[in-house]
């Protein structure tokens, strides 16, 4: 996994453009990527979970600069955000699909009857 280039794609996402933050993105990174790992089986995190990790961050990011930190819910001049109990919990549909390819061999594609 290249933490470095999963960083700078969250730093575009969210309009960071100085290093100041560099630290703790690059920790929500490691432990998004850990997580990720962890539940489908693998040692290195596979190009096509990079997205997981991205949102998981992104999210985590969010939670932490709102000062939200293990809360489900944060209110702010008309702005709210919901958090999730399990941050891998929104992504467990795509985790499985990961995981059923693997299983079958299947890259995806058209079902029909």
């Amino acid at each position: 996994m290249d933490t470095k280039q999963l960083l700078e794609t969250v730093k575009v996402d969210k309009g960071i453009t100085d290093d100041s933050l560099d630290g703790i993105l690059t920790n929500f990174i490691e432990q998004a990527s850990d997580m990720v790992c962890l539940y489908v089986g693998e040692d290195t995190l596979p190009e096509v979970l990079k997205v997981v990790v991205i949102r998981i961050t992104e999210a985590h990011y969010v939670q932490s600069m709102t000062d939200a930190d293990g809360a489900k819910t944060y209110s702010e001049e008309g702005a709210s955000w919901s958090f999730q109990d399990n941050e891998l919990e929104p992504y467990i549909p795509l985790l499985e699909r990961y995981l059923a390819n693997q299983n079958t061999g299947s890259k995806g594609g058209v079902w029909s009857w």
